[in-house]
């Protein structure tokens, strides 16, 4: 039989030449990165045998029978390898193992492997008379092959090809979100070049199309799925957090043992901004350059703008301690470049894994910890001081907070206020409730510092005063006896100079009178930027708006905010109030406090009254209004406005 192996000159030419490219590229060993060489190796392999055969089958006339069938055994040992390469690559693209479970991967590994092992029996037991009748292959009188094609094995061999470019595209098609929409489609259009390959192949045995056909896949991955640029940082050309991701979970999935010895640049983007973006490029490029040298390539990264990672595999104590002062040392030397000589701080993390991270998401968790919280100013850092459920948990309530207006999980509560003089319930305070996706309520004292941190709480002070207003608009506000509604403003609201416009847009929204809105305000507004509020709260004054100071005495006490500022009532921290029970001392501070506050014709509002002793000492000091959960927690809208009807029947309410 006459081969025609000039396809297999091509395919040998573009599979050397791409098996270069990559060794030159600086690649990690994945396992996408190492199922792609070892299908180029497989059909330069392949492509050479097919070649020797042509020769040795048509040009040799002394032809040993044991030596034809150890050349077609090992050629199509080799060829119907391609299909179990190309199921690993899919899955090695996908990228999803180290998510899986270990029962998964087990059926995972057979469902590759066993076909492939099916295919090796038909293969090399085929010498063997009776076993499988006919055999794909024989080998006649004068050692050439020959080919039983059309028969049960020759197409079962062949179909198998098949069984494992259907499993790989159903594969990728259940992982698409993780392979992308347009590798997807590479892969498609190459499975479908390498299914028609294997149909001419099976139909012309004598024409060599199939490695052809790889290799022009292989071609088409390269430039295509095979993008070496999305594992490097752009601006430094070393690995990027990407690349040690991928690198980290293959760890991860293997059981090996490495640490991270990370180094945490400080004030980088001050120091953008002092230097310019191109100068401090010039110097990151340099500390990459050092970390590239002085450790293995493969094993360096840039996790972000300001932190540089090194892998240490297999660590002892000596080898991770070398790291860490080889970096030190070198950081405690200036850095120069063209006339500009700068010293750059830093702080060192190191990270046993899986010891103190199972996932490389662990990993990057307690680097942004320790890169951003102040509790970790310090030369070194280690993993297991790194208070990571601390950041789980903030992480945890940020997007309970991003997600809490548009999925409808914020709610008002309102706690009433009660007037020693009306001896009744007056009105109440409205405050801010947050449930999670599983309805379960967070601490105000844990989402509310977020909030203020990340934003967010200009969102919140903006839907608790339309909530409050919608609310008092579906009512007669005389009817239920509600004279003060009291709505916080966090430190942020306070320095917005739109403050007003805001707060007014929406109560010209609703028409609720302007009097019955008590806006309070905390110290640590105040000081924030008081010249913006003095301008927000003459506006909002002038309008008909009330003002109070809230939890005066818990931070800073400072008398100015209340004289200088247009506030008609004080509102008393409850620790204030607490510690006067029992110290004497805290009493009389109490007592002159309260008779200041009158004294300049301001009301007094005293909180955390929680039993009655409390609220017949506070009324008897001159407290004008009481807030407690002696008189009620914090209710919902129906209930409140149920209460203060229930008051209208009953208006006595004694302490």
């Amino acid at each position: 039989m006459h081969l025609i192996f000039e396809f297999d000159i091509a395919s040998i030419i573009i599979s050397v030449l791409l098996i270069i490219f990559c060794l030159q590229k600086r690649q990690i060993a994945t396992l996408q990165n190492r199922s792609y060489l070892a299908q180029l190796c497989g059909i330069a392999v392949a492509s050479v045998l097919e070649i020797f055969m042509s020769v040795y089958f048509s040009q040799t006339s002394w032809r040993p029978l044991w030596f034809s069938w150890l050349l077609q055994c090992v050629f199509f040992s080799v060829t119907k390898s391609f299909g179990l390469i190309f199921a690993v690559y899919c899955i090695g693209l996908a990228n999803i193992l180290h998510q899986k479970s270990r029962a998964f991967r087990i059926v995972l590994n057979l469902a590759v492997s066993v076909p492939y092992i099916f295919a090796l029996l038909i293969i090399w037991l085929a010498p063997v008379q009776g076993i499988f009748n006919p055999p794909a292959f024989a080998i006649d009188g004068s050692g050439v092959p020959v080919m039983a094609l059309g028969t049960f094995w020759y197409t079962a061999l062949y179909a198998l090809s098949g069984v494992y470019i259907v499993f790989s595209m159903i594969f990728v098609l259940c992982h698409r979100k993780s392979v992308g929409t347009s590798k997807l489609i590479v892969l498609y259009l190459c499975a479908v070049l390498a299914f028609a390959a294997v149909i001419v192949q099976m139909r012309m045995p004598s024409v060599e199309i199939e490695c052809f056909a790889l290799s022009i896949a292989s071609l088409i991955f390269f430039f295509y799925l095979q993008n070496p640029e999305e594992l490097v940082d752009g601006q430094t050309r070393i690995f990027n957090r990407l690349a040690f991701v991928r690198v980290a979970d293959r760890y991860f999935h293997q059981g090996k043992n490495f640490a991270c010895v990370s180094v945490l640049i400080d004030d980088t983007v001050f120091l953008s901004r002092t230097f310019g973006f191109n100068q401090m490029s010039n110097f990151m490029s340099q500390v990459a350059d050092f970390i590239r040298q002085n450790f293995s390539y493969t094993n360096s990264f840039r996790i972000s703008q300001n932190c540089f990672t090194v892998i240490v595999r297999n660590p002892t104590e000596s080898a991770v301690k070398e790291a860490v002062e080889k970096l030190q040392r070198r950081f405690q030397l200036n850095w120069f470049y063209d006339s500009i000589e700068l010293r750059l701080y830093i702080r060192e993390c190191v990270i046993e894994c899986p010891k103190y991270a199972g996932t490389s998401g662990e990993i990057i968790d307690i680097l942004d910890l320790v890169s951003t919280d102040e509790r970790y100013m310090q030369p070194v850092v280690y993993a297991n001081e790194a208070d990571l459920e601390y950041k789980r948990h903030n992480d945890y309530i940020e997007h309970a907070l991003r997600t809490g207006i548009s999925k409808n999980r914020f709610d008002v509560y309102y706690q009433p206020i009660y007037s020693a003089q009306d001896k009744r319930i007056i009105g109440a305070e409205a405050l801010i409730r947050l449930r999670d996706e599983k309805g379960r309520f967070l601490s105000p004292e844990d989402f509310i510092p977020i909030a203020e941190r990340t934003g967010t709480i200009l969102r919140i002070g903006e839907f608790v005063y339309e909530a409050v207003c919608l609310a008092l608009s579906q009512i007669n506000p005389e009817e239920y006896g509600i004279k003060m509604m009291g709505i916080n403003l966090s430190v942020a609201q306070c320095m917005q100079e739109i403050l007003a416009d805001q707060i007014m847009a929406i109560h010209k929204i609703y028409q609720i009178p302007a009097s019955i809105i008590s806006l309070e305000i905390t110290e640590t507004a105040a000081a924030h930027s008081p010249e913006i509020l003095l301008k927000n709260m003459e506006r909002l004054a002038a309008a008909g708006f009330d003002f109070s100071l809230d939890d005066y005495g818990s931070t800073y006490a400072n008398m100015n905010y209340m004289l200088n500022l247009p506030f008609k009532m004080i509102k008393i921290d409850k620790y204030s109030v607490w510690s006067a029970l029992t110290d004497p001392r805290a009493k009389k501070a109490l007592t002159a406090t309260i008779q200041m506050i009158k004294s300049f014709g301001m009301k007094v509002l005293a909180a955390g009254v929680e039993d009655k002793a409390q609220a017949v000492m506070l009324t008897e000091l001159g407290c004008d209004y009481l807030q407690g959960y002696y008189f009620s927690r914090p209710i919902q809208r129906a209930e409140f406005f149920e209460l203060m009807k229930s008051q209208t029947e009953n208006p006595q309410l004694s302490v």
